[in-house]
């Protein structure tokens, strides 16, 4: 079956980044998988679903409240599992083509992440409830892909390779090469929030490690601070870019960081379907977003 349109897998924190893309997805037409995470004795939110993840019909409200995507868009175009996103078996339900099971999806957009608490602690006062859930994310996405891949698996009759998906993540400014976070908030940043930071360079580097191995090629997208706010539109947003560590194309200078304080996660999450998703040419780089 082939639609013209792609298929896209949503992992990600309840009302962020990938909730804003996945409803700008749904309205133009794609086909969308979104996973629901159970977690066991950990307070964590993911994918799109509001406030207790295990209900696939609060997504549902959510998609059609706050982004206004239409019910009959949602029924027809969006595919909701539950499971843990630990687990590479419950993973690989959500990344095989909701429109053809002989495929997977085109794109994976993962914005996992998890809430930081308080602790009487002067070296790291907001650790994370998980420490390393954005690199146990991707990790464990790796895993699915390399055993759908498998030619052992029952699942794909065809003896074609798969056409492997384009990843994306969402990460924050603090990870680059360059500064990409304000000289005034520079060290409140990174001693505030020094526990995600660390998870997130952690996720980076097993993303740019792939090299191929489980994606076809990986957008990075680093935001600073994220706000709720409504978006502004494509005008306002200001994008800086460097490659990703170890695939600098000499041929192509990279701008470097725009430095700034906050965007919303409105505007990100369209910024990535209607730049990356649809448009393209992203691929390979680190992308900083802000106001």
């Amino acid at each position: 079956m082939s639609t013209g349109k792609k298929t896209i897998a949503c992992f990600g924190a309840t009302g962020g980044c990938v909730g804003a893309a996945l409803a700008c997805a749904l309205k133009e037409g794609h086909y969308c998988t979104a996973r629901t995470f159970q977690l066991i004795s950990e307070q964590l939110r993911f994918l799109i679903a509001i406030a207790v993840a295990r209900n696939p019909e609060k997504l549902r409200n959510f998609l059609a409240n706050e982004h206004h995507v239409p019910p009959s868009a949602i029924d027809q175009r969006l595919t909701i599992f539950q499971g843990d996103v630990k687990n590479p078996a419950a993973v690989s339900k959500a990344i095989i083509s909701p429109i053809n099971q002989e495929a997977l999806v085109d794109v994976i957009l993962s914005g996992v992440g998890a809430y930081p608490t308080f602790q009487w602690s002067i070296r790291r006062p907001f650790p994370l409830t998980d420490p390393t859930i954005c690199e146990t994310a991707i990790r464990t996405v790796f895993t699915a892909l390399s055993d759908l891949s498998s030619a052992a698996k029952p699942q794909f009759t065809s003896d074609k390779p798969l056409k492997k998906p384009l990843l994306i993540v969402i990460s924050t400014a603090g990870c680059g090469r360059r500064r990409g976070i304000p000289l005034p908030i520079y060290l409140p940043y990174h001693y505030l929030l020094g526990g995600p930071l660390v998870d997130k360079q952690r996720m980076e580097e097993v993303v740019l490690r792939d090299m191929g191995a489980h994606v076809r090629d990986f957008v990075v997208i680093r935001p600073l601070i994220l706000t709720d706010g409504e978006a502004r539109g494509d005008n306002v947003v200001r994008v800086g870019w460097e490659w990703g560590a170890e695939r600098i194309d000499q041929t192509v200078k990279e701008p470097g960081p725009e430095v700034g304080y906050y965007v919303s996660r409105k505007d990100v999450g369209t910024w990535i379907f209607e730049k990356v998703i649809v448009q393209g040419g992203w691929e390979g780089k680190c992308v900083y977003l802000t106001y």
